[in-house]
């Protein structure tokens, strides 16, 4: 077989990848260093401007500090409820934990634009099933719109991606408590340690490396989550679930402004690119170790 074999072969999907990802990546950045419009059309070179123009823009401080808040919180809150059904599923019990994971999994299978809908309807505030349990338990007033409060909105669509995301880190701490040696277990118990200690001192510092890929990949995902928000809110009311992605959509198509729109995905892209580079860190600290 000739060198230059492997590459031959390699050629179609290195075509199509280029044509689908690097050619519009480059598209994307000559457009934000131009003045593009969607009304006025493709205008001159601005350079820099339109980046300016983005970071002087007060709504973009806000988007990215919800979209941190967003990440981190529905990340963190997912990575504690899955770590806690692992727990539960890691003990084994038959039948019902074969039922149980198939349950717990179903979130993840769904699309987000699925997910958003069904949270969407649940939390309605004229027949959510949400707010018709609460009323019953007077716990709050009928017809509570939660979507619609600048207070709740943000938290809701939190709480939706903690629901899509937690069976994907239940799967992956499920892996890595069955991996932990029992030996270390037997070696506790002989020692006399509570199931507290065993689980600060043996179960936790085993899942670290599980841990913190799962967290740098659900921060990522849920930095670059587009349809969950804009189907539950579209970054309202006032701006208050607004995040990067959704205002990436709002500068391009509704304010006709394409320059500032790339721009801003050019930002949101080296935010991305960032924290990939410390995921594969991670990883490679992990194979070292």
């Amino acid at each position: 077989m000739k060198k230059s074999t492997p590459y031959l072969l390699l050629t179609p999907a290195l075509v199509f990848t280029a044509f689908i990802l690097v050619y519009p990546l480059g598209q994307n950045f000559i457009n934000s260093l131009r003045e593009v419009s969607m009304v006025k059309g493709t205008g001159g070179w601005v350079g820099a401007a339109n980046y300016i123009r983005v970071f002087r823009d007060p709504l973009f401080l806000l988007s990215f500090r919800n979209t941190l808040v967003y990440a981190l919180a529905g990340t963190l809150l997912a990575l504690c409820f899955g770590l806690g059904l692992a727990l539960l599923l890691n003990m084994k019990l038959g039948r019902i934990t074969t039922f149980a994971s198939f349950v717990f999994a179903i979130p993840w299978v769904l699309s987000p634009v699925v997910a958003g809908f069904a949270w969407k309807w649940v939390l309605n505030d004229n027949f959510g099933i949400h707010n018709y349990w609460l009323s019953l338990a007077g716990i709050v007033k009928a017809g509570t719109s939660w979507l619609g409060d600048p207070h709740t909105a943000l938290f809701c669509v939190i709480l939706a991606r903690v629901w899509q995301f937690y069976p994907f880190a239940m799967v992956m701490f499920l892996a890595g408590l069955q991996a932990i040696p029992l030996e270390q277990y037997e070696a506790a118990a002989v020692d006399g340690a509570s199931m507290i200690r065993k689980f600060f001192h043996i179960t936790l510092p085993n899942l670290r490396s599980v841990a913190s890929v799962l967290l740098v990949l659900g921060v990522i995902w849920s930095f670059n989550d587009f349809n969950m928000v804009f189907v539950m809110t579209r970054g309202g009311p006032m701006n208050s679930s607004m995040v990067l992605p959704v205002l990436v959509r709002e500068y391009s198509f509704v304010y006709f402004d394409m320059g500032k729109g790339s721009a801003l995905s050019m930002i949101t892209f080296l935010l991305l690119v960032a924290l990939s580079s410390l995921y594969i860190r991670i990883l490679a600290e992990r194979d070292a170790s």
